[in-house]
């Protein structure tokens, strides 16, 4: 298929119709309030030549399935005119720079740091196995190794392949170049050859997309209709995004156009509502044909921001109908948008390096506003000028041993990478620095953290931070931010006597800037690199399941004198033990606690749980009982650690007009709160409580004990206590020394269900019998065999207490045993993630088992499912929290999780009737499955030949 741009007449012989959005323009004037030139603050409405088409939807698994030809041009041809380009631009900012009279030493901001050793363990590396190599099929230098997480895979990119791997990780799965990807026109089509580099790739967990960007070009001199034919060929920055959290479904596919620009090394940012796209541009010039990509060779000429809102580009997005925004910035050589993890300010942050008269000094550009509305603002700050920080200075070569003694000469010391995280603003670059105990100039990775809280105000300076190395060269390196605010550091090390190998570093969120964990071999390098470009940068991408992780694709040296890489995954905390308390009320939108106002239908709210009623600041996740009232349509509510809009999980549905409430086991976010959104018809509102009964702490705290399902209540059958549960009357139930659970457990977890009450109601579980609970564990109307997951402390006398709150009338209680929390030895440590759908029986079976374990919907027969290797929970895990939902049952009944296989199970893990979709937090242990793996087993009892679907949502794990 052909580019939507393509000239009438070809695009007529092909039966595709031509799509043109028109000349992107500024949406609003600049805002400047500094000394930076005009002529680098851009240039408000500035019409220009490019064009904004459609690629249409992209089909991975059907792209997949299709053999593939070669790419029709010589990749080592390609990336080597870059280079070339490049390497102008870079001697030519050399050379303002010298004239310049900038630099540290006049100019004064404060110097870099050299980091110090804090002593903290290295990062674990769980998952660590081959990624893609030179030598391999259509791998070429240089590798420019990028990555990106989703919930159950990752995708590597290098210069020109996509490779589409499990979480486990086992080797790159699947993989095609990037021209059948961005569906590049072939030759044969349209008569000359479209080349392509530099991919960049990402998960958005706002949004729960893949977002993926390359630059292409052509030296064709085809004209569009009414459109003057260009002199040299077209550049292009192409994107796509996914249309759903599955990075092998199917994606959206564009591009941007312009006459005679190259658009080089493309990276995109994000915001809560803006996507970014920028580029360093190139003038085009002499030396190409249609068949060679010699037209990239002109001048720098400063670098392009283009903007859109993504409230045009999800669920489903054509290019040639959303409005955006473009912005030259001529005297700004680089311009990187800063990625954010989590998704929280609608503030778009970018770092950049001057050109010409201020030489390499540090550009910040943030942007308010929104595109479609035309009221895009944006503020920029000369940080060198301004006294915040020293330039970017050009690194000397790094060297390694043999041959040239050089890794490579292509190097500058712009910015490679922007990210943002709580309010914090953090990019690295490579920078020249003579390490502590060394002699000569080394290059060193640059990171710099700054305050950005305020996005009216300039940033301030928190740490320039150099990480070096007595005796080596430390350069190309990523930077990424987990979940928990660790900082992570992957860079290349080689030296004179060392081969280019990669390693990585970590600042505690508590530590300060400089003080890091020692360096860490991640892969040694096994011979001196034989090829010219070691790359242009490196990418390391945050764990959207795992807040203690991140991947990197990392580089190093093979023994046949290449590159390759190796995909690791570093986590850094040894899993976290329980605390439970009384129940207690952390947040209510209904009574004024912790939020207040109805919560208004697709809009996240966040409100605080660390640091209040008693639950450390430092806790990393809370079982606790999440309640919706009030609500005026049907819908439901998911817990996240982060606001997200479009949440890939549950945590609790219900129907209009019914009281409901469900347990949760949940990851905090690192500042201690968590977020809540209602998804239902805009327009529509609802209250949501929250009560928590107990916290995790990373390093102490009690382990768990899972246990297969066990009942130890069950009032129609004299099981704990004898007797119907009598209205506002508590009563205890025998817990310890009964059933396998010990003298010494503290608190159990457990399934509590109500059946036969006589009146509506609710049931309030607690440590000590309790006739007036401020709290409750399960509301229920007449007639409604309901269930409920709990987490609760055992009072003194080993027994918990259960009261039954209405108006009159009796109930009977059920509740099973999944686990108990003890000091003893031998208990489980808790890993939280955030919340992962591994099951969902409405949807096909996901391509070599990602994303969805289960297809079809569930009879009577038990069936297995895959827990470990899936949506973060590793292969050894031993228990899980989560959610189970049921939804289109054919008939009542109820399900039943289990660690083995059983046809007629004691216990349930959640009732139903018929027609109600209805959800049950979970607590429970899974069983062995082939080596080193985990699994749960699921039973349907109903009538006989009914059947149900079943969603499962994972929130955490036990190891």
């Amino acid at each position: 298929m052909i580019r939507r741009s393509m000239p009438a007449r070809l695009a007529s012989a092909l039966g595709v119709a031509v799509l043109i959005a028109g000349t992107f323009v500024q949406a609003a004037p600049i805002l400047a309030v500094n000394p930076v030139p005009a002529s680098a603050q851009g240039s408000a409405g500035h019409p220009v030549t490019m064009r904004v088409g459609s690629r249409g939807t992209i089909n991975v698994r059907q792209l997949l399935a299709r053999p593939h030809a070669a790419p029709t041009f010589n990749p080592a041809v390609v990336t080597a005119t870059l280079g070339r380009l490049e390497a102008q631009a870079r001697a030519a900012s050399a050379a303002a720079s010298a004239t310049s009279g900038r630099g540290p030493a006049v100019v004064g901001p404060p110097a870099p740091n050299l980091a110090t050793t804090s002593g903290e363990p290295a990062a674990s590396t769980p998952v660590a196995v081959a990624g893609q190599t030179e030598s391999g099929a259509g791998s070429f230098e240089p590798p420019d190794p990028g990555i990106g997480v989703g919930p159950d895979g990752y995708i590597q990119t290098d210069n020109l392949t996509f490779a589409f791997g499990d979480r486990a990780a086992s080797a790159a799965l699947l993989s095609m170049s990037m021209p059948v990807f961005f569906n590049l026109p072939l030759p044969g089509d349209v008569g000359f050859t479209t080349f392509d580099s530099e991919p960049r790739i990402h998960f958005d967990t706002l949004r729960q997309r893949w977002i993926a960007s390359e630059v292409s070009w052509d030296c064709a001199l085809y004209a569009l209709p009414n459109q003057a034919a260009p002199t040299y060929g077209h550049g292009y920055i192409d994107f796509a995004i996914s249309d759903t959290a599955d990075g092998l479904g199917t994606w959206q596919g564009a591009y941007f156009e312009s006459d005679d620009v190259l658009p080089d090394r493309p990276t995109f940012g994000t915001s809560t509502d803006k996507l970014a796209v920028t580029d360093s541009a190139f003038a085009m010039g002499p030396g190409g044909s249609v068949s060679t990509p010699g037209c990239a060779s002109g001048a720098a000429t400063g670098s392009e921001l283009r903007m859109m809102d993504w409230v045009e580009l999800v669920p489903h997005f054509l290019p040639t109908n959303v409005h955006g925004s473009y912005d030259p910035f001529p005297l700004v050589s680089v311009l990187r948008p800063a990625i954010q993890e989590p998704v929280s300010s609608p503030a778009l942050r970018l770092i950049g390096s001057t050109s010409g008269t201020t030489a390499t000094d540090v550009f910040y550009l943030e942007v308010t506003g929104s595109v479609v509305h035309s009221t895009i603002n944006e503020l920029n700050f000369d940080l060198t000028t301004d006294l915040v920080l020293p330039e970017f200075l050009d690194p000397p070569n790094p060297r390694q041993p043999g041959g040239s003694g050089v890794l490579t000469a292509v190097i500058d010391g712009g910015p490679d990478s922007a990210i943002f995280q709580a309010d914090t603003l953090a990019f690295a670059s490579t920078y020249p620095c003579t390490p502590a105990g060394d002699t000569l100039v080394r290059d060193c990775m640059r990171i710099v953290t700054l305050a950005n809280q305020d996005p009216t105000l300039e940033p301030t300076r928190l740490g320039d931070t150099l990480l070096a190395t007595n005796g080596d060269d430390v350069s190309f390196g990523g930077i990424a931010w987990a979940g928990s605010g660790l900082l992570h550091a992957v860079y290349t090390r080689s030296s004179t006597t060392s081969d280019g190998s990669s390693y990585a570093r970590y600042n505690l969120p508590t530590d300060v800037p400089t003080l890091w964990s020692a360096a860490q071999l991640l892969t040694q390098g096994l011979s001196t690199y034989t090829g010219s470009r070691w790359g242009d940068y490196t990418v390391v991408s945050p764990d959207p399941q795992d807040p203690n992780a991140v991947w990197a694709g990392d580089q190093s040296a093979d023994a046949s004198g290449g590159w390759a890489t190796t995909i690791h995954q570093l986590v850094v905390g040894t899993g976290a033990g329980y605390f439970s308390i009384a129940p207690v009320r952390v947040m209510s939108s209904r009574d004024g606690i912790g939020l207040s106002g109805y919560f208004l239908a697709n809009v996240p709210r966040t409100f605080p749980v660390g640091g209040t009623n008693g639950i450390p600041q430092a806790a990393v996740a809370v079982t606790a009982n999440l309640t919706v009232t009030g609500q005026n349509a049907a819908g439901f509510v998911a817990l996240t650690p982060t606001p997200v809009v479009n949440p890939s999980s549950s945590t609790l549905n219900f129907p209009l007009g019914d009281t409901r409430a469900n347990n949760t086991t949940i990851a905090l976010n690192p500042d201690g709160s968590l977020s809540a959104v209602y998804k239902a018809i805009g327009g529509h509102h609802a209250h949501v409580i929250l009560d928590v009964t107990g916290y995790f702490l990373n390093g102490s705290g009690e382990g768990y004990h899972p246990l297969s399902p066990v009942r130890i209540l069950d009032s129609r059958h004299g099981i704990g206590v004898m007797t119907s549960f009598l209205v506002n009357v508590p009563m205890k139930i025998p817990v310890r020394g009964a059933f396998t659970i010990p003298n010494d457990a503290s608190s159990i977890t457990a399934n509590l269900t109500v059946t036969g009450q006589t009146k509506p109601g609710y049931v309030s579980v607690t440590p000590d019998p309790d006739s007036a609970p401020m709290t409750s564990t399960i509301n229920f109307p007449v007639g409604d065999s309901r269930a409920n997951g709990l987490s609760i402390p055992i009072s003194m006398d080993g027994t918990v207490s259960a009261v039954y709150k209405s108006a009159g009338g009796q109930a009977d209680l059920v509740m099973d045993v999944t686990g108990y929390y003890s000091f003893a030895s031998g208990g489980l440590l808790f890993h939280p993630l955030n919340p992962g759908r591994r099951v969902d029986t409405r949807q096909p079976l996901g391509t070599l088992g990602y994303y969805n374990g289960l297809t079809g919907a569930q009879g009577t027969a038990p069936r297995q499912v895959r827990i470990g290797d899936h949506f973060g929970v590793p292969a050894g895990a031993l228990a899980i929290t989560g959610n189970i939902t049921v939804t289109g049952q054919t008939g009542p009944g109820f399900i039943a999780l289990t660690d083995t296989s059983v046809l007629l199970p004691a216990t349930s893990t959640i009732n139903f009737p018929l027609g109600d979709t209805r959800a049950n937090g979970i607590t429970t242990p899974v069983g062995a499955g082939p080596p080193g793996t985990s699994l749960l087993w699921l039973v349907y009892r109903p009538t006989a030949g009914k059947t149900v679907h079943l969603i499962l949502d994972i929130t955490g794990y036990f190891q």
